[in-house]
């Protein structure tokens, strides 16, 4: 299977440009087999979601989701959903796989966090947690211990997100690896990918996959 692991849509990721359903059918032009949809979800989106007349931020969240997915199963592309969080301690991005939507209803208590105590919920709760972009301006790199991993490969084609240094760092600590486009507008389509013998179909399945490293990953730039 060919997964991509990191794209936003709008309405909740306000810097994305594409609607879920042109990224449900990029992605199946892409020859993909399934996506995560990894809208932002922290305080400065909430107040551009609620700004921008949106009601009900943790169900609309959720609900963008799972329009995707119903219009994904139509077509034959698995659509998942997880988070890229941002807590109110600073400016860093992190990735989180397999956090339930019962789990961060108090999402205010999410977004007021720290990464360390975000960690520990993590760890308590299998929810996989990993830095994206660790190495791109304005980052501060975590303690490993607090993360799962890192993103070791982001395609995004407007930042420098410093792919070689975050894969020297993700050795030395031995943390585990994930790559993704950070898809955000149409030249951004495809651009990276995890393989997977594995049957993904479900977020249990996806966190399998990921917890085990039952993949590979590259960057493809023709696609």
């Amino acid at each position: 299977m060919k997964i991509d692991l990191h794209i936003h849509t709008t309405g909740f990721s306000f810097c994305g440009k594409l609607s879920a359903a042109q990224i449900v059918d990029f992605y199946k032009q892409a020859g993909y087999d399934a996506i995560v949809i990894t809208n932002h979800f922290n305080s400065i989106s909430k107040q551009w979601f609620l700004e921008h007349g949106g009601t009900d931020y943790h169900k609309s969240y959720f609900d963008t989701i799972r329009q995707a997915a119903e219009l994904g199963e139509k077509c034959g592309l698995s659509v998942l959903g997880a988070f890229e969080l941002r807590f109110d301690e600073s400016e860093n991005d992190y990735l989180a796989y397999g956090m339930t939507e019962e789990q961060c209803i108090d999402h205010e208590k999410i977004f007021s966090m720290t990464a360390a105590e975000f960690g520990t919920f993590a760890r308590d709760n299998d929810i996989l947690f990993y830095q994206a972009h660790p190495f791109r301006n304005r980052m501060t790199v975590v303690p490993p211990e607090h993360l799962f991993g890192i993103e070791v490969l982001n395609t995004h084609p407007r930042h420098d997100s410093r792919n070689d240094i975050a894969l020297a760092w993700a050795e030395k600590y031995n943390l585990h690896k994930i790559a993704g486009s950070d898809c955000h507008q149409i030249q951004d389509v495809g651009t990276s990918a995890i393989f997977t013998d594995y049957p993904v179909k479900n977020m249990s399945d996806l966190v399998h996959v990921l917890k085990n490293d039952l993949y590979t990953f590259s960057e493809n730039r023709k696609i």
